[in-house]
């Protein structure tokens, strides 16, 4: 029940209620407790469309062999009514499954709190996060056309009312690819935002700290599209898909 004190910062529990939310994670969790199956939490957000590509990649994790992919909001509710409950489901689930993943395509809402619950807690350890059209501002990291992408991306999203600033920024963004070998230009950079219409956050400061953290361990994968989706999600870590399917 450790995990269970954690959501609630110690906060004494009745034995009826430790009772309840030991026979919750009994009845709700069981592909868990099969430890030959690796356990995959997915977090993200519930709200259309974000919550399409979130079901995408549990979808996705879950024809692995002996992989158990879930969402916390698929899952049962909690008799606790004097607690809040979605903590409790959080940190049960987080504690159990054996790697947590989360969806990041906004900036705001409950991602920005899961966030931070997985970048300050012993979650960290096994959590990977997916988010959309990040990139670390920094030169070094323009290493292939896909960064390109990425940050154009991002310059649209913090600069679209103001067309003469997106061009201005989009052209600075060009010479630092061209120094760094990759061979593209404002017009292409144009078209393809055009032809994509990519709704990309501009993530906070924060967030962008956050993302660094895990990149720097690893575990960051940046994706634009629903195809790149697709694929960082297969370049998670655990049990391979069968090889039928590749």
């Amino acid at each position: 029940m450790g995990a269970v004190r954690r959501a609630l910062r110690n906060v004494d529990l009745t034995p009826t209620e430790a009772m309840d939310i030991l026979s919750w994670a009994q009845d709700e969790l069981p592909a868990i407790y099969e430890r030959d199956q690796t356990a995959y939490l997915v977090l993200g957000s519930y709200r259309s469309p974000y919550i399409r590509r979130v079901r995408s990649v549990t979808d996705r994790l879950n024809r692995r062999y002996g992989t158990y992919a879930f969402l916390i909001g698929d899952l049962g509710d909690i008799d606790v009514s004097r607690h809040p409950e979605f903590r409790v489901k959080f940190h049960l689930t987080a504690a159990l499954a054996d790697y947590i993943t989360t969806v990041i395509e906004q900036d705001a809402g409950g991602e920005i709190n899961e966030l931070g619950k997985l970048s300050e807690t012993e979650y960290f350890r096994k959590a990977y996060v997916l988010p959309r059209g990040y990139r670390w501002d920094t030169e070094s990291n323009l290493r292939g056309r896909e960064d390109v992408l990425a940050a154009a991306a991002q310059i649209e999203a913090a600069t679209d009312v103001d067309e003469e600033t997106t061009q201005s920024e989009l052209s600075k963004l060009v010479d630092r690819a061209t120094a760094a070998g990759i061979d593209v230009t404002v017009d292409e950079l144009t078209e393809w935002l055009t032809d994509h219409e990519l709704a990309v956050p501009s993530y906070s400061w924060v967030q962008l700290n956050d993302f660094r953290l895990f990149e720097l361990q690893d575990r960051c994968y940046p994706w634009l599209t629903e195809d790149e989706l697709v694929e960082r999600t297969d370049e998670l870590p655990g049990s391979p898909r069968p090889q039928w399917e590749e």
